[in-house]
């Protein structure tokens, strides 16, 4: 709404003068519009670069890990046997391995952990008398 009440405000002084004046001016003006406002660059400021820690990837397990994850199988095989073995176990066990393929020690020992654990109470509920509801 301002531009045109501007334009019309042109318009109408612009009639007021007489030819090569009017032309003049209105170009003037437009040129001056059309260039729009000058506007100081700011100087740009040297981004600083952090320097970047590569962190090896490990090429083997702990032999934390490892022990833990020898006795984890070690584990599933006895319930297997004693036909005792849960799924879940075997879950865990999966889990412990794809980690174990990874060379991540930390998940691999926790997943093992849970393997041995869960072997454990599988055979242990054999010794148990059957629930009677």
């Amino acid at each position: 709404m301002t531009i045109k009440l501007f334009f019309t405000k042109i318009a109408l002084s612009a009639g007021a003068i007489s030819g090569s004046r009017r032309i003049l001016r209105v170009g003037l003006l437009l040129t001056v519009l059309a260039s729009g406002c000058a506007v100081q660059e700011t100087p740009k400021s040297p981004v600083a670069v952090l320097p970047q820690v590569i962190v090896p990837k490990p090429v083997a397990l702990t032999a934390e890990a490892d022990t833990a994850l020898q006795a984890a199988e070690q584990g599933v095989i006895e319930a297997r046997v004693k036909r005792a073995l849960w799924t879940a176990a075997v879950n865990e066990l999966n889990r412990a391995r794809t980690a174990a393929k990874e060379f991540n020690s930390a998940a691999t020992l926790r997943h093992a952990r849970e393997v041995i654990a869960l072997c454990e109470l599988s055979i242990a509920q054999l010794s148990r008398p059957p629930v009677k509801w």
